[in-house]
């Protein structure tokens, strides 16, 4: 097209995202010098073009150019309304794909249409945008059936959409005034459900995105903002376990798992062989709130040997793959002890009943008889299937009591911590730190208390470690399909750790995280070259598979074949991990609620571990946990103890921020 033949001309223009009337003055380098119905002049773009009038209308009179310009303007805006673009449009859809807009309102009209309804028609085409788009200025293409059709149904959605929105914006401000009441069920269920999922997910479910953008035209897309206000309007609790939600951690057993456990806690002991070991002054050394028993022990003192005798609860005769307990056990990969609730793997009536080795109840067990010379040199290792009686039942701080005037326990401590001084004679990486155990009592209260590592503790750790060790060896000497642990040597190295509090964390931040495979590697925390672990059953998956493969090779059966222990492993590993997260994010928000609690103005003791730009990490070396210090006057060294406050605390967030004092 000759743009200079365009000049003189009255036209249809998109200006600032309107159709409006201009008066094409000139060109300019390709582009319209245009006056337009406010007096202003502007250079536009030729591609903003819509329409332009037949004739030239050469006027030097800016006032009347204005004037006119105003006229048409309101003529063409009247004009619009006139128009029925579908019924056209039903004309041409199957004639044409493009036609003149003079000819299309001529045939509308069935006359010569003037240059106002012309630009009236094309205005309404294109504010419209369902059955016309421009194809060039005065041309206009004919959208066909098909596209038309989505186009409306997009519209539609859209239109469903922003009423959604709508709705969703006047729900929020009626909970946050607390007067949903009137809304009814599905509406409420839908927009709380849709918050939760904002939560949990922010905007990664179609709900959540749906409630992320009402939530933005309020200014409060943030889930903490939305958790408070959940929590104030009684559908979260203060404490609620996001996480246990966030992973679908499985926190109750279904009803197939329940007819299940109701018939195996009917069931009587299997008929198969078993060696009495009834007569043994059988033990169980747990906490003193401990329910669930999984393992105990005995002890025997021949003329020049030792048996040492670990029993397991043999959750494997009753629990078999195919079972629906067996699959929820996968899922879940442990017994969940949180602060203030336990989830646990199995049913009570089974972890606490049926297969809990109780005081003075017969049990079935898997028992590992440990033979020893009076050198403590290993002279054999055998697993049994056995029938057991446990005799006392005894707590930590008992235990602790009796060794310094038992011999039984006396000598039962010095043959496992022979075995400990062995390992750690090999290359071993591990760091010990105080354990610290968060509890929340039925009336809310948080208990912290530090657990250390008594010589009862140390004793049955121990008395654990090797046997899950030499049934390692065992399973893969007798090439039994297993999972066993490992872990491997830390990323770098720190040297003379042994006394050093900031040297032992400093290696705990380059220790390599434990792994699980199908076959046997070196286990740097432990200093072992075989591990697996099958002596907690009732608590852990991998304990219950392990001692299903061994009790199937000692009954001359099939174990599980390694193909399928292979489809197991990576769920297996993605679950204990899952387990893990949830346990440690749990007990962190409770313990960072105790110290905001009750430690808000007391002294602490911090130890400096990292500086950058006026903020330090500190460890609170009581609590395990670690804060940030910001901003703070002199200078601090990593590796230097200090005294701090807490200044704040939220403990959603985990946000921990302290004041040096």
């Amino acid at each position: 097209m000759n743009l200079e033949s365009l000049k003189n001309r009255f036209a249809e223009v998109f200006y600032k995202g309107k159709i409006i009337t201009a008066y094409i003055k000139g060109i300019k380098e390709k582009r319209l010098y245009l006056i337009l119905p406010s007096g202003k002049e502007e250079l536009i773009n030729f591609s903003f073009l819509i329409y332009f009038e037949e004739r030239q209308t050469a006027i030097s009179d800016l006032n009347q150019i204005i004037a006119l310009l105003k006229e048409k303007n309101e003529n063409r805006e009247k004009i619009k309304d006139a128009f029925n673009i579908l019924e056209i449009w039903e004309v041409l859809v199957e004639e044409t794909e493009t036609i003149h807009v003079k000819e299309a309102v001529e045939l509308l009209l069935g006359k010569t249409p003037s240059e106002d309804e012309i630009a009236g028609f094309i205005r309404k085409a294109l504010e419209d945008r369902i059955y016309f788009r421009l194809k060039e200025p005065n041309v206009l293409q004919v959208i066909s059936k098909k596209e038309v059709e989505r186009f409306i149904l997009q519209k539609q959605k859209e239109l469903e959409k922003l009423k959604k929105l709508n709705e969703g914006e006047e729900f929020i401000k009626a909970l946050q005034s607390k007067s949903i009441e009137s809304y009814p069920p599905e509406i409420k269920d839908f927009w709380i459900s849709a918050l939760k999922e904002f939560v949990l997910w922010e905007n990664q479910t179609p709900s959540g995105k749906l409630a992320c953008e009402v939530l933005k035209r309020l200014n409060m897309d943030e889930p903490y903002k939305v958790f408070s206000l959940l929590v104030e309007a009684g559908i979260f609790d203060e404490d609620e376990n996001l996480e246990l939600l966030r992973t679908h951690y499985p926190v109750s057993f279904s009803e197939k798992e329940l007819k299940e456990a109701e018939l195996i806690a009917k069931m009587e002991i299997s008929e198969e062989e078993r060696e009495d070991l009834t007569h043994l002054y059988t033990i169980t050394i747990d906490a003193e709130e401990t329910q669930d028993f999984d393992d105990a022990l005995s002890f025997e003192e021949k003329e020049d040997k030792y048996i040492l005798y670990i029993h397991i609860a043999e959750v494997a005769d009753f629990l078999k793959p195919g079972l629906a307990l067996w699959e929820g056990a996968l899922e879940k990969a442990c017994t969940l002890y949180l602060p203030d609730r336990i989830y646990p793997m199995l049913p009570f009536s089974l972890s606490h009943e049926k297969f809990s080795l109780k005081k003075n109840e017969l049990k079935p067990a898997l028992t590992f008889k440990i033979l020893l010379d009076k050198s403590l040199n290993l002279l054999s290792f055998e697993p049994v299937l056995s029938l057991i009686k446990v005799k006392e039942r005894l707590t930590y701080e008992r235990v602790d009591e009796l060794l310094s005037k038992d011999s039984l326990f006396q000598k039962l401590y010095e043959i496992f911590i022979y075995f400990k001084k062995k390992r750690e004679e090999k290359e071993i990486y591990a760091v010990f730190l105080p354990e610290i155990q968060v509890k929340v009592r039925p009336d809310g209260k948080i208990i912290v208390k530090k657990v250390e590592m008594t010589p009862s503790r140390i004793l049955i750790a121990e008395a654990m470690i090797l046997t899950n060790t030499l049934t390692a060896q065992f399973l893969y000497q007798n090439q039994i399909p297993a999972i066993y642990r490992s872990q491997p040597k830390p990323l770098e190295i720190i040297e003379k750790i042994e006394d050093n509090f900031y040297l032992k964390l400093l290696q705990l931040k380059y220790l390599a995280k434990s792994e699980l495979s199908l076959q046997p590697a070196y286990h740097s925390g432990l200093g072992l070259d075989f591990y697996t672990t099958l002596t907690s059953p009732i608590r852990r998956f991998l304990d219950l598979l392990m001692q299903y493969q061994l009790k199937a090779f000692l009954l001359k059966k099939s174990p599980l074949a390694e193909e399928v222990l292979i489809k197991i492993l990576p769920e297996l590993s993605e679950n204990i991990q899952r387990a893990t997260q949830i346990q440690n994010k749990r007990t962190k928000y409770f313990l960072l609620k105790y110290l905001k609690i009750y430690m808000q103005d007391e002294p602490l003791k911090g130890l400096v571990l990292d500086i950058q730009n006026k903020k330090a990490k500190v460890y609170l070396i009581d609590y395990n946990i670690t804060g940030e210090v910001i901003g703070f006057k002199g200078n601090l060294n990593p590796g230097e103890e200090i005294t701090v406050k807490v200044e704040k605390v939220n403990p959603h967030l985990e946000i921990l921020r302290l004041k040096i004092v």
